[in-house]
C-alpha cells in the first residue's frame, strides 16, 4: 500500500506532462504498459470521456490496486486491465493510436523486442510516448543495477529508430519525455 501511494504522489506530475504530450483526440484507443496503481489511466479517463484504455502490468499487486482505483471506468467498458508480461501477451496488430509507459523502460534488458512489438501494435501514424528518469538520477538514488537498466537517452532513441519508428523526438525535464511516431 505504501509503495503504490508513493508511486501515485511521485508520478502525478510526470503523468500530467506525459498525458499532455499524448495530444489526446476523441475516440483514441490507448495502451499503457506498466500502469502501476492506475493513476495515469484514471487521469486520462477524467480528461477524455471518449478514449478507451488498455493496460498491461506484470505486478499482481498493481493489477489489484489499479482495478479498484479505476473500477468505475472498467464497469463503463472504457478501461481494460491485464496482469502479465507485455512481451508475452498477444495484442492485435495495428490496434492502438497511442502507446505509453512511465518508468518502465528500466525493467527491459533489451529494448529491441519491446520496441518492435509496440511498433506493430500501433496504427500507422500512431505515437509511442515514454517517460524515463535520467540514468544519473537513478544512480544518485542508488537504484540497484540488478533491477534497473540505466539506458542512456542516446541508446533509447537509437533503438527506437532501428525498430522502425519514423520520427523520434525528446525533451528533458528532470527526466526524458520521448515521442516516437510510426
Amino acid at each position: 500500500m505504501f509503495t503504490s501511494n508513493l508511486m501515485i504522489k511521485g508520478n502525478k506530475n510526470n503523468y500530467s506532462n506525459l498525458i499532455k504530450n499524448l495530444n489526446l483526440q476523441a475516440n483514441d484507443n490507448l495502451l499503457e504498459i506498466g500502469y502501476g496503481p492506475g493513476i495515469g489511466i484514471h487521469m486520462i479517463c477524467e480528461s477524455c470521456d471518449s478514449c478507451t484504455i488498455h493496460g498491461v502490468d506484470f505486478s499482481r499487486l498493481m493489477y489489484k490496486k489499479a482495478s479498484r482505483y479505476n473500477k468505475t471506468y472498467i464497469d463503463q467498458k472504457r478501461v481494460t486491465l491485464q496482469y502479465g508480461d507485455f512481451l508475452n501477451i498477444p495484442i492485435d496488430q495495428g490496434k492502438f493510436d497511442k502507446v505509453f509507459c512511465l518508468n518502465v523502460i528500466y525493467f527491459w534488458n533489451e529494448l529491441e523486442k519491446p520496441f518492435s512489438k509496440i511498433l506493430s501494435d500501433l496504427r500507422e501514424g500512431g505515437g509511442f510516448l515514454i517517460y524515463m528518469a535520467a540514468p544519473e538520477f537513478l544512480k544518485e538514488k542508488k537504484a540497484p543495477d540488478s533491477i534497473f537498466n540505466k539506458h542512456s537517452i542516446e541508446h533509447v532513441t537509437g533503438i527506437l529508430k532501428l525498430a522502425g519508428f519514423s520520427r523520434v523526438e525528446y525533451y528533458s525535464d528532470k527526466g526524458y519525455y520521448i515521442h516516437a511516431t510510426k
